[in-house]
């Protein structure tokens, strides 16, 4: 152990045995056996490359958003990714994946480029964005981060390799990333010269938007992936007009329709306010919020005939 520890200060600061919970928006999790944080990005690829080539199970957190993490902590090294910075060249922002994605939205404005306002309020860092495709739809702005990547350098197997957007299989909420050990570590995007004062008032409208929606007790933020309406089984005039126009029913309808709204299992309860939010009441344990994720899909299912993929992701003991 104390070998592993020598080698590990190499990379950055180094705990034993370190609470998760408070990493994570959801404020769940338990201890890592080894939690290293990295602020240097070639320390964090020589971390990569020392963990993988020891054979020592590894997991990347970012931001901590959009996670569940399980009550009985993370073996191995939990790398937290601390390495931060982003700069404009021109029309285009580059950021490492530690940034956060709400700073990357400023620094748009700030240099009067549009495209990134549907992003505003959206918690997390670039690299979790990248790795979930992240997305939102509004009336004033709408789209997905794959509308806009140039190229996404990642760590692959002890190199360093740069991707396109079509290599990064981009779908909805979804990437390569998300099915396989590559890590991302940096992004760029193309965006379009836009006035300030109108990227400033969207950004501002949206933020207030996503405040107003959002759960005030912990969360993950959705947890549901909105449907398809070619999933859709039923006569569509049941569905809100809107779900029509934008080919998507959301989750959140689904589960309300479904009764669940407000349902609770120990310290985990559907949202009151937003029923895609599952809320972590104080004390919530991973199994309180599957439990809660596990009726609404039984119970959406049973009433629509609907399948709801999680949008979280869940890591499992």
């Amino acid at each position: 152990m104390l070998g592993l520890l020598k080698e590990l200060k190499n990379f950055g600061r180094v705990r034993a045995n370190a609470p998760l919970a408070k990493y994570t928006t959801f404020k769940i999790g338990g201890p890592a056996e080894w939690l290293v944080e990295v602020s240097d990005n070639d320390q964090l690829v020589a971390l990569l490359n020392f963990v993988s080539g020891e054979g020592i199970p590894y997991f990347i957190l970012g931001g901590g958003s959009n996670l569940l993490l399980p009550d009985e902590g993370l073996p191995g090294v939990v790398v937290r990714n601390l390495v931060s910075a982003a700069r404009a060249e021109g029309d285009k922002l580059a950021a490492s994946a530690g940034y956060s994605l709400g700073d990357w939205v400023n620094l748009s404005v700030a240099h009067s480029l549009t495209g990134l306002e549907w992003a505003a309020g959206i918690p997390g860092t670039v690299g979790g964005a990248v790795r979930g495709n992240a997305g939102a739809r509004y009336a004033t702005a709408q789209g997905e981060l794959k509308d806009f990547i140039i190229s996404v350098t990642a760590w692959r197997d002890g190199e360093v390799v740069e991707l396109t957007a079509a290599e990064c299989e981009f779908g909805y909420r979804d990437s390569i990333f998300k099915h396989g050990p590559d890590v991302v570590l940096a992004a760029r995007i193309q965006l379009a010269p836009g006035r300030t004062a109108d990227s400033l008032a969207i950004t501002q409208q949206i933020i207030a938007e996503r405040r107003a929606k959002q759960a005030r007790a912990p969360s993950a933020g959705s947890f549901f992936k909105n449907v398809f309406l070619t999933e859709w089984k039923r006569d569509p005039a049941e569905l809100p007009e809107r779900f029509r126009q934008y080919q998507k029913i959301a989750a959140g309808w689904l589960i309300e329709q479904a009764g669940l709204k407000s349902y609770r299992v120990g310290g985990a309860q559907v949202s009151s306010e937003h029923a895609n939010f599952i809320v972590n009441l104080g004390g919530a344990t991973q199994t309180d919020v599957l439990a809660v994720a596990e009726e609404a899909q039984r119970r959406v299912y049973d009433k629509f005939g609907v399948a709801l993929e999680p949008e979280v992701m869940v890591v499992r003991p």
